[in-house]
């Protein structure tokens, strides 16, 4: 059901999808890359976890299916907001996301001093989004192919074969890196939320962040003025300097080791 407040961003049904997503994707991660990383020592050390590498395959097939699961439930609602002229395309991709990307990138280096205004979706989020989408078909069609593949085989040659298997593990890595350095430092650890945006668990965001990343939504829906921002109480924590040096040295840290220790395994 729609909201008036102008703070409320996902109703039960959006917070249950990504509570699946979430739950789907760990267990998934957690069971599918000692298979990809085989010769590492943790590797064994997680398959001893399950008792067995059978008992971690099926767990990881189960994880599969909650995804599925996830996939039907978002579409099934996509398809009702359509029958019922309700669906939202605010999330689509439009030709201001590109010029509101370079707006936000000079400002943050410091070449503009007008910091971006956006609607209801962010040029992140937008981009999150999709790619969750494009993760999952790709997820979704190359494990369907390696769960099955005599029947694979039957309609593509075996080169395609292994290049799903090769694109369905560094897939899952990419996406285990977008959220361990992206979607974690927005949702959890940015100094203007941290600890925490309680939108994932309450479907609300924080007014200061709703007029910060939101602006344009909240002008349209409250009749606030970009420079009411200055008059809305903060998280203690958007201007610590203490947490804003450790979360820098960690996140340069977490970048670092992606360059020197990962990008070279998506070669192999």
């Amino acid at each position: 059901m729609a909201s008036r407040d102008p703070t409320f961003r996902f109703d039960i049904h959006a917070r249950l999808q990504h509570g699946m997503l979430a739950v789907s994707l760990a267990v998934l991660m957690l069971t599918g890359f000692p298979i990809k990383f085989a010769h590492a020592g943790w590797a064994r050390t997680v398959v001893g976890l399950f008792g067995s590498f059978e008992t971690m395959l099926a767990v990881h097939l189960v994880a599969a299916g909650l995804l599925a699961l996830v996939v039907v439930y978002h579409l099934g609602l996509c398809l009702w907001g359509l029958v019922r002229g309700r669906l939202d395309f605010a999330v689509v991709p439009r030709l201001r996301d590109f010029s509101d990307f370079a707006h936000h990138l000079t400002y943050l280096v410091g070449l503009r001093r007008d910091p971006p205004r956006f609607g209801k979706f962010t040029w992140w989020e937008k981009f999150e989004y999709w790619a969750v989408v494009w993760g999952t078909t790709v997820m979704g069609v190359s494990g369907l192919t390696l769960a099955f593949p005599e029947w694979a085989a039957s309609y593509v040659p075996r080169w395609v074969i292994g290049a799903l298997r090769v694109a369905h593990s560094n897939e899952a890595l990419l996406a285990f890196l977008a959220v361990l350095i992206g979607h974690s430092f927005a949702v959890h650890f940015s100094p203007s939320v941290f600890p925490s945006s309680p939108v994932w668990y309450n479907g609300k965001l924080k007014l200061s962040q709703l007029m910060e990343d939101h602006a344009l939504l909240y002008h349209a829906t409250a009749g606030c003025a970009a420079s009411d921002l200055d008059r809305v109480p903060h998280s203690r924590w958007a201007h610590n300097r203490v947490l804003i040096l450790v979360e820098l040295v960690v996140y340069g840290g977490l970048v670092a080791w992606v360059f020197v220790s990962l990008v070279p395994l998506l070669l192999r």
